[in-house]
């Protein structure tokens, strides 16, 4: 009798296992492939030399390039001196269009920044995408020093 068991239970494991990874797998693929898909016009900005004190914005582009409703969960900046939204639409259909606005207020800083955005959404092959920016900050006392032209703000 616990031959019997063993065998089938052998059996079960080797046959049934298989079939079941291999089927949720194919469920995974399928929704990467039909789901929602974002696709930014790039994930990098440099704003180039500005002054120390001024707030500088800037829009990361998206599209919906997948079949599927995408959804905007959470946009998240990396310290308090960064603010980052979606704005008031956070759902968007195939090939619609939207924005990440991103705004870095250079106040009390100075020398090379590097800051980053997370964007969550329901895109099951890339649910985090981290946009990234930098800057070089140029301190009150360092303009007299410098050009205007070297000066982007």
């Amino acid at each position: 009798m616990k031959s019997i068991i063993k065998t089938h239970i052998t059996v079960l494991i080797t046959v049934l296992f298989p079939i079941l990874f291999i089927s949720v797998l194919a469920n995974q693929t399928f929704a990467q492939v039909n789901g929602p898909k974002i696709t930014f016009n790039e994930t990098k900005h440099n704003f180039g030399k500005v002054r120390e004190g001024v707030e500088v914005t800037y829009q990361f582009k998206f599209r919906n390039e997948g079949e599927k409703n995408l959804v905007i969960q959470k946009v998240q900046a990396s310290c308090g001196c960064t603010g980052a939204s979606v704005g008031d639409k956070k759902e968007f259909k195939k090939d619609e269009a939207g924005e990440i606005k991103v705004t870095f207020n250079t106040s009390g800083r100075s020398g090379v920044q590097s800051k980053t955005v997370s964007v969550k959404s329901n895109d099951p092959a890339n649910p985090v995408v981290a946009l990234l920016f930098t800057c070089e900050i140029i301190s009150k006392q360092s303009i007299v020093t410098l050009k205007k032209d070297d000066i982007s703000k």
